[in-house]
């Protein structure tokens, strides 16, 4: 039998946001197509409704503190409300994505015989990924997590006479099920390790467990191992990425949506569950490396792209990479704010994909003699690192405490240095000297100031864990040595990008150029593997 609890004013408006959307399930496909006028304005009045409430729930939690509560239960098997600052913040960008993402759809789908049902199920993708958002378990966070993977299945064969599309579309739905299982599997042990798959009342013997107030269950480190693998497949790590760059059959705003919102629920996963998953040092081991391996290889394939599509898709798969770094490093906070960044830009990049030209000025780079290269490299080099220390001290960041933001505000480094390069590498003239520290600085101060205000932000969800030392877990001299790596690797790729122009005629950088462009084959491999798995008709 299943019990129906008293819900709060704040627990009702929080449902607000996703059931309108999921309501859209039960519309007819013929009557979608039909009537697409009456779904144009269901769907732009429901995607209206989850903002509103998305800002109004927003303004609750900074005044009101978290919401936790249980709707119904059935035995262990319990749907609810956890509805933080986290939950708060990524809710608010999600519903303002689907509402601008949805608005685009009106005019690009505008005569499509098939825009009712594509609106359709673009609603009900919008309200499974606004459902993982507030899940108040982990059992209902599996449900919305495979019901957002299925609904994005149906907008990915909407153009099912392309077979390029059906395709992709099938290598994400192996590898999205590869996810689930892992996922699955986690629930289980989580169940058995915890006793409980609400969010609240594992969060605390989290704690308990890191504050060396319980003893360590073996599962743990399972447990962490099949949240991470899980997290990674859904957001197109190295090796199981190939699926993401085909996917630019699809309309335009599905690639919007995917690649500004429904790519980071793996990150969001991640640190949702930061409270278990740091109690592993090997699972956090495991995403810094993945994630350094995964942004350095999109890295460097999406440089050779000539479609402005899969340039952007093959960035997302960089910045999914680099989140997964931030966030094996412990910082947390800086994951959700890469999150937010990323979402926003990658939502204008490809709904304004048409502008060749802009992107194509953004992505110039200098051309001179080496020697001109070599010192401006150089001088850039000492320049950022001279800002970005002395932002980090000025923002209090410090290297015993912090060392993953150290490590990152490093990588920060290099992207100065290549800011400043492109503007020194013609010339170095005190104007171009004094612009470019200004212009470098301003950019050092965002970065710290914006890391400030969402440390802050979310010091009541996100306390500071990961590869420092604490009583429970302890960083090992190994993690240094990696962090030292990943450092190295970037580095590697800074001078790799600042020296291409003068190494572009030798006959190595043209087979390299030659194997980058086709992603290192590993899309070929991919594709021979579902085409045996999977033949198509």
């Amino acid at each position: 039998m299943i019990a129906f609890q008293n819900i709060s004013l704040g627990t009702t408006l929080i449902l607000f946001g996703p059931v309108p959307l999921l309501a859209f399930a039960v519309v007819p496909r013929a009557w979608a197509n039909r009537h697409v006028h009456r779904i144009v304005a269901l769907s732009a009045g429901a995607t209206t409704v989850s903002l509103g409430v998305a800002a109004i729930s927003a303004v609750n939690v900074a005044f009101a503190g978290r919401t936790e509560q249980i709707i119904a239960a059935w035995g262990v098997f319990r749907v609810g409300i956890y509805f933080d600052q986290l939950s708060a913040l990524l809710f608010l960008l999600v519903a303002f994505l689907g509402a601008v993402v949805t608005r685009y759809a009106f005019t690009y789908l505008k005569g499509d015989p098939e825009q009712g049902h594509f609106l359709k199920w673009l609603c009900i993708t919008i309200g499974a990924v606004l459902t993982l958002l507030v899940s108040g378990n982990l059992l209902l966070f599996t449900v919305a997590w495979m019901t957002t993977s299925l609904s994005l299945n149906k907008l990915l064969t909407f153009y099912a006479d392309r077979p390029a599309a059906i395709t992709a579309a099938r290598k994400k739905f192996v590898i999205s099920r590869l996810g689930d299982v892992c996922l699955l599997i986690a629930l289980v042990l989580v169940y058995q390790c915890f006793g409980t798959w609400e969010f609240g009342e594992m969060f605390a013997r989290s704690e308990a467990l890191r504050s060396g107030g319980m003893a360590m269950p073996d599962r743990i480190t399972s447990i962490s191992l099949l949240l991470v693998a899980g997290a990674m497949l859904k957001s197109a790590q190295f090796p199981f990425h190939s699926w993401l760059p085909d996917t630019m059959e699809t309309p335009t705003p599905v690639s919007a949506l995917m690649h500004a919102g429904i790519i980071n629920a793996g990150g969001f996963l991640v640190i949702r569950l930061s409270p278990v998953i740091s109690l592993s040092p090997l699972a956090l081991q495991m995403l810094v490396v993945v994630g350094a391996f995964t942004a350095i290889f999109a890295s460097l394939v999406m440089t050779t792209q000539a479609s402005v599509k899969r340039m952007l898709a093959f960035s997302t798969i960089a910045q999914m990479g680099f989140m997964m770094l931030q966030c094996g490093l412990g910082a947390f906070s800086i994951a959700v704010l890469h999150i937010v960044a990323h979402s926003l830009y990658k939502a204008h990049a490809f709904l304004s994909s048409g502008s060749v030209v802009e992107i194509s000025k953004a992505s110039w780079v200098p051309t001179g003699v080496p020697a001109a290269h070599l010192r401006a490299l150089a001088l850039s080099l000492l320049a950022a690192a001279v800002l970005t220390f002395a932002g980090a001290a000025a923002f209090g960041v410090s290297p015993q405490a912090e060392p993953g933001v150290i490590i990152l505000g490093a990588v920060f480094l290099m992207s100065l240095a290549h800011l400043l390069w492109s503007l020194w590498g013609q010339a170095i003239t005190p104007r171009l000297v004094g612009a470019g520290t200004v212009l470098a600085g301003t950019v050092c101060v965002a970065y710290f100031a914006l890391h400030l205000g969402f440390k802050t932000l979310l010091a009541p969800v996100l306390p500071h864990h990961g590869l420092s030392p604490s009583p429970a877990v302890a960083a090992t001299p190994g993690t240094y040595i990696l962090m030292a790596v990943v450092v190295t690797l970037f580095a590697a790729v800074l001078v790799l990008q600042s020296q291409l122009p003068m190494w572009a005629e030798r006959p190595w950088c043209r087979t390299l150029y030659v194997h980058a462009r086709n992603g290192f084959y590993f899309n070929t491999l991919a594709n021979r593997a579902v085409h045996a798995l999977w033949p198509a008709r």
